[in-house]
């Protein structure tokens, strides 16, 4: 298929969207991103692409979906209302309609569309029965419909897989609902988005209805222990009962995970229906290597431990990594991150700023709470840590500051320092400086991972004390630079 042919991505700003237009952008095809909220379109890391074609539209007007769908030979649809107020089926099935006609209006060839995985005979629960509606919508209209149904996706970012991460991460013992024992075929991102592509390459896939799954049948309760074990935790406890209704659990789950109720109630209520691919047709119509789900997971968790050795602005985030977290996503994908961030404006130079730095970090002490790091060390010993190191007078990237070792060194520009204590935790500090018409601004960025729920513990019960030594360091670099 020629670069010029044009797709219309419905949805182009949720989590698959932005996986999918970065995807197809890299093969090759010029990209309407369909969008609402232009904030959220600007964010994604492909917002600038030359092949890029921004379009504003809303599914319940047929005017601006055939606007959208004009001049495009296929669009994506990617787009449900199960977060939104009022009867979300209703409404699911007005946009479908819409978008079938528009499609018809528009001449567009294909349409293809991701649902969940479920079998309409057994009790579906609202949400997955309005996707099979929102299908069988599409394929009655006249332009060609391609279904692919998954069940729950493996990936940073992923609703479904934020939940179980965060109730992993966070809780060495859970009651769970008796529907954890459900059994699932969960699939990689990376394999859903290779799957979408190879639709649009594949005419014979046209007016098909496939299931899409990974390697590994298995119940939900068996993928939290996979986790536990991939994300090198200590064992979890589940005990599932029966009287944890949906709204109950979803409830509980907002207590714990970040994630908001309205999204995770419909997620709650589909694992009383099994998702278990009844056909493998797409196999042999867009072949690929599916990874199982521990491969899945440790992809995921790949981007985490990355996060243990530099901080967030480090990341090169949307570079074809699906499993990997997206500039756009929401704040709580990715899993448990904290920062403290502390900046200061000051009429000194680079120079004199970056000489205050070396003279504060290391054995001179870190003015706030001296006589706590060197009893923090003989800990560290205790635990099988190395404590404090002497610090070197022309520190280098590898070399050992105190208890800390240094990652990126920028001369006059940026220190980075990866704890080397023993804790539940991965910690970066950051100090960086930038010269501006005043002279120069100076910030110090604390980069929190905890481990576990041994880790939240750590961060919540010494807060208050992180924060004050951010502060008294930043002030203390601050006034040695203007002395």
């Amino acid at each position: 298929m020629a670069s010029k042919d044009i797709v219309l991505v419905v949805g182009s700003t949720g989590y698959i969207g932005t996986r999918l237009v970065d995807a197809l952008l890299n093969n090759g095809y010029t990209v309407r991103a369909g969008f609402r909220n232009s904030e959220k379109l600007e964010k994604k890391p492909w917002s600038s692409h030359p092949n890029l074609i921004p379009v504003k539209l809303d599914v319940f007007d047929i005017e601006s979906l055939v606007a959208a769908s004009s001049g495009c030979m296929a669009a994506y649809y990617l787009v449900h209302s199960m977060y939104g107020k009022g009867d979300f089926a209703a409404l699911d099935r007005k946009a479908a309609h819409n978008l079938s006609k528009a499609a018809e209006k528009a001449g567009l060839r294909r349409i293809i569309y991701l649902g969940g995985l479920g079998d309409a005979d057994t009790n579906l629960s609202k949400h997955l029965y309005s996707r099979l509606e929102v299908s069988r919508i599409l394929h009655e209209g006249s332009v060609p419909a391609t279904t692919l149904r998954a069940a729950m996706i493996v990936g940073a970012g992923s609703a479904s897989f934020e939940i179980m991460r965060y109730l992993v991460d966070r809780l060495p013992a859970m009651v769970t609902p008796k529907w954890v024992r459900t059994k699932s075929q969960p699939i990689a991102v990376s394999n859903v988005i290779r799957y979408l592509v190879g639709c649009l390459e594949s005419e014979d896939t046209a007016g098909g209805v496939f299931d899409i799954g990974g390697p590994d049948v298995l119940s939900y309760q068996d993928l939290m222990r996979i986790y536990t074990k991939v994300a090198g935790l200590t064992r979890r406890f589940i005990v599932p009962i029966p009287m944890l209704t949906p709204r109950l659990s979803s409830y509980w789950l907002s207590l714990v995970t970040p994630l908001p109720t309205v999204l995770a109630r419909p997620l709650i209520e589909g694992l009383r229906s099994e998702a278990v691919c009844q056909n493998d047709d797409i196999q042999s119509l867009v072949p690929q290597k599916l990874l199982s789900v521990r491969q899945a997971i440790h992809l995921a968790l790949e981007q985490d431990r990355h996060k243990r050795v530099y901080a967030k602005d480090t990341l090169h985030i949307g570079h074809g990594i699906y499993e990997w977290v997206y500039d756009g996503d929401p704040d709580w994908a990715g899993g448990s991150s904290f920062w403290i961030t502390k900046k200061s404006t000051t009429s000194a130079e680079r120079r004199g700023i970056w000489s205050a730095i070396k003279s504060v970090l290391g054995t001179k002490g870190w003015n706030y709470g001296s006589w706590v790091w060197p009893l923090r060390g003989y800990l560290d010993v205790l635990l099988g840590g190395n404590g404090m190191i002497a610090s070197p007078r022309r520190p280098k990237i590898g070399s050992k500051v105190d208890c800390w070792e240094v990652v990126e060194l920028v001369p006059e520009r940026r220190l980075r320092l990866r704890s080397t204590l023993k804790m539940p935790a991965a910690v970066v500090l950051t100090v960086s400086i930038k010269s501006n018409a005043n002279g120069s601004e100076l910030e110090l960025m604390l980069h929190y991972h905890p481990v576990g729920f041994a880790g939240l513990i750590a961060w919540y019960g010494l807060l208050p004390v992180r924060r004050r030594m951010i502060s008294k360091l930043l002030d203390r670099i601050t006034q040695i630079a203007e002395a």
